[in-house]
C-alpha cells in the first residue's frame, strides 16, 4: 500500500464523505479516479450512482436531475409510484403519461425519465429540482446526509461544489 500526503482540508473532507457513506477513502478515491473497487455495493448505492462516471458524465442539470429520478424509479419503484400518487396541490411534478404533467399549465414541459414509463416536469430552476428531489428521497426513507449530499449534485459549478463541501467538513 501506497501513502500520499493531502493537506488537512483535504483529509478531513474525503475522511467526512467516506465515512458519512459507510465507504472507505480508497472506495471514494476509486470511484472518483473510475477504478474498480473491491466492494461494488457500498452501504449507500445512491452515493456510489453520484460519483460513478455514468452520472458524472452528466452535463446539464436537467440530465443530472432524470438520471437521479431514473435510478431511485428503478430502485424504489413501490415508494416511487406510492410518492407519484401523493402529490398534492396544483402541479404535478413526475406522472405516467405527459400530458398528466402538462395538464395543470400549459406552458408545463415534460421530458420521459429514461428507461422508466414516467415524466418529469422540467421548466422548474435548479433550486426547485433540489427540493423536490429531497422531498422524494426524504418520503423514500433517506438519511440527511445521503439527501443534502444528492441534492448538491445537481446545480452547483464544480468548484462551487469543491468549495461546498469544504465548507460542510471544515
Amino acid at each position: 500500500m501506497k501513502k500520499i500526503e493531502v493537506s488537512d482540508q483535504v483529509y478531513h473532507a474525503l475522511q467526512h464523505l467516506a465515512s458519512g457513506f459507510h465507504r472507505t477513502p480508497d472506495e471514494v478515491l476509486a470511484n472518483l479516479l473510475n477504478l474498480p473497487t473491491a466492494s461494488a455495493d457500498a452501504a449507500e448505492p445512491i452515493a456510489a450512482f453520484v460519483l460513478s462516471s455514468d452520472f458524472r458524465s452528466k452535463f446539464t442539470d436537467a440530465d443530472k436531475y432524470l438520471a437521479l429520478l431514473g435510478w431511485v424509479s428503478i430502485r424504489h419503484a413501490e415508494e416511487f409510484a406510492e410518492f407519484i400518487r401523493s402529490q398534492g396541490g396544483r402541479r404535478r411534478f413526475l406522472g405516467l403519461t405527459r400530458e398528466e404533467v402538462v395538464e395543470t399549465c400549459r406552458h408545463n414541459q415534460a421530458r420521459q425519465i429514461a428507461g422508466t414509463p414516467y415524466w418529469a416536469i422540467m421548466n422548474i430552476d435548479t433550486a426547485t429540482k433540489r427540493r423536490f428531489l429531497s422531498r422524494l428521497l426524504e418520503f423514500i426513507g433517506y438519511r440527511d446526509e445521503v439527501i443534502e449530499f444528492v441534492c448538491g449534485a445537481i446545480g452547483m459549478k464544480r468548484a462551487a461544489r469543491h468549495r461546498r463541501f469544504a465548507a460542510l467538513v471544515a
